[in-house]
């Protein structure tokens, strides 16, 4: 296979209500990277390039490592337009250089959109308090273990082409494990008419069941489907791990950086 065929698509997916894609990259107090017509100014990277006499892509590092900032605001994306009347700043101390790729690991709330990619840095939490977050952090990543909008859990965004392999061309090969939760008490037989899923119950009371369920990463969207041909009613759905990685420790909306140690 090609490195092109591995290679993430660089499409951003279009919000329900019909409007542009929110910008994932703005945190509070940042400059706004909200669309503008092509003659509403020019590209930020070319207006960077010509204040530092440098190349494009020199300029595309040195805004995606934080070191622009737009009317004294931090710039989110090389390709968000400037105005003449706007006042661009570049670290006179910073270097162009590439940021390592990242994978994000996110809990996604009920009823978010997997590919929102609307991630709040206060909610990151492996963050030193005093390192800020890079806007490159978030540029150019790509949806590699979705969820539904009405469930919750475990959702996986990475820049790093062996993470989207892994997670998408080995998909089969990866464990998916869910806490679904179904009305009333599931018999033994629609347990097992949840195969290829392997469940066990997690917990009972207050008319409804937990079921644990571990599934190929593959099948893993067919969970509601499983669960009405086993003529159980799912009232929700949960991720609590991808392969190896957990969703311990952050709670909905927060997130972290997937670790070098790590490995799905």
């Amino acid at each position: 296979m090609s490195g092109d065929a591995n290679r993430p698509p660089r499409v951003r997916a279009a919000r329900p209500d019909g409007a542009p894609p929110r910008n994932p990259r703005s945190p509070p107090g940042a400059a706004s990277a909200a669309p503008m017509r092509d003659d509403d100014g020019e590209r930020l990277a070319k207006r960077v390039a010509a204040l530092r006499g440098c190349s494009r892509r020199d300029a595309e590092m040195l805004i995606a490592q934080g070191a622009v900032r737009i009317d004294g605001l931090p710039a989110v994306a090389p390709q968000q337009r400037v105005t003449p009347s706007q006042q661009v700043e570049v670290d006179e101390q910073a270097q162009p250089r590439p940021l390592p790729p990242a994978t994000l690991l996110w809990h996604k709330p009920a009823g978010a959109r997997a590919d929102a990619q609307d991630w709040a840095v206060d909610q990151r939490v492996d963050a030193h308090p005093q390192a800020p977050t890079a806007p490159g952090l978030f540029m150019q990543q790509h949806c590699a273990a979705a969820l539904g909008d009405a469930a919750s859990g475990l959702v996986v965004h990475t820049q790093v082409r062996g993470v989207w392999r892994r997670l998408v061309d080995e998909a089969g090969l990866v464990e998916h494990e869910f806490l679904a939760e179904v009305q009333g008490e599931p018999q033994p037989a629609q347990l097992a008419a949840l195969r290829p899923a392997a469940a066990s119950l997690a917990r009972q009371g207050g008319g409804t069941t937990g079921l644990r369920l571990v599934i190929g990463g593959a099948d893993a969207h067919r969970i509601a489907e499983l669960c009405d041909r086993a003529g159980l009613r799912l009232v929700g759905l949960r991720r609590l791990r991808i392969g190896r990685v957990p969703l311990a420790g952050l709670a909905p909306g927060q997130w972290r950086l997937l670790r070098a140690s790590e490995r799905f």
